[in-house]
């Protein structure tokens, strides 16, 4: 699904909102962002996976990702959705206690009665204000987002992660972060957790919309994009530190993923830092 509210953050806004309808939309590797993000659920329900945990969120809650937090979403096969999903910097909070509040890790909210009309109320404004004034609109959505934050502060902050025994996708999921540069195969995962091969695969797949490998290659593909960034390593270094066996592989996998080969995708992020 695209990101509308991504783009307008990557031209340089503030601050961005979308709603987006669908169904069976699950995220296939997780992401980052150097804002902030608050994800509205208004109808259907969603499992969050963020710093290494899993939470179930039902409308009309709201989670809250501080920046730099890795994390996806999905949802249970065929149950739609409707969700509002507000994007902004630390610097278009306009009140630095507010800010320092909403530091803290991965927060769910749940308003009700006054407080879920105030904040439906902020929300509907803050995408008017964007729909009508467009590239103008910034300073208005400022202050409506630092609105909807002391109300959130004021809201019921619900523990939404999944118990341990739901969780076992999730533990699986936290184990393949921890060692996705490692070799992974099907069998040894499965008898790690004390669960059948098939079942596994069967329940990954229902959970994150994608095999375990797929997975995997999600994850290594992104370690690898944060080092062709921020590094100088030749690719075939690159290609063994996320866990690739041999170089011609990665360069096949990351093509996949990404329309391009490393080395494009190295010249195009360096073409874009100095433009």
């Amino acid at each position: 699904m695209l990101d509308f509210a991504g783009d307008l953050m990557a031209s340089g806004r503030d601050v961005a909102v979308a709603r987006i309808r669908g169904v069976d939309d699950n995220m296939m590797r997780p992401h980052r962002h150097d804002y902030f993000e608050i994800y509205y659920l208004e109808a259907g329900s969603r499992y969050h996976w963020a710093d290494h945990t899993l939470y179930r969120i039902e409308p009309p809650e709201l989670i809250v990702f501080p920046p730099g937090v890795e994390h996806f979403s999905y949802a249970d096969d065929g149950v739609p959705f409707q969700r509002v999903v507000l994007y902004f910097t630390p610097e278009a909070v306009l009140y630095p206690h507010v800010l320092d509040a909403i530091r803290a890790p991965v927060t769910v909210v749940r308003p009700e009665g006054p407080g879920l009309r105030g904040v439906s109320q902020v929300v509907e404004q803050l995408l008017a204000t964007q729909d009508v004034l467009g590239d103008g609109s910034q300073e208005e959505m400022r202050l409506l987002i630092t609105q909807l934050l002391v109300k959130l502060l004021r809201g019921e902050h619900r523990d939404a992660r999944m118990a341990p025994r739901e969780g076992r996708i999730a533990d699986v999921i936290h184990h393949l972060h921890d060692h996705y540069a490692e070799p992974i195969d099907l069998t040894t995962l499965a008898e790690r957790f004390f669960i059948s091969p098939f079942y596994l695969s069967r329940e990954f797949k229902k959970h994150t919309g994608t095999t375990i490998i797929g997975y995997v290659n999600g994850l290594r593909v992104g370690r690898a994009e944060r080092l062709l960034q921020e590094t100088e390593d030749p690719v075939s270094q690159i290609s063994a530190a996320v866990g690739f066996a041999n170089v011609t592989h990665f360069n096949r996998v990351f093509r996949a993923r990404t329309a391009m080969s490393p080395s494009q995708f190295r010249s195009r992020e360096r073409a874009g830092a100095t433009a």
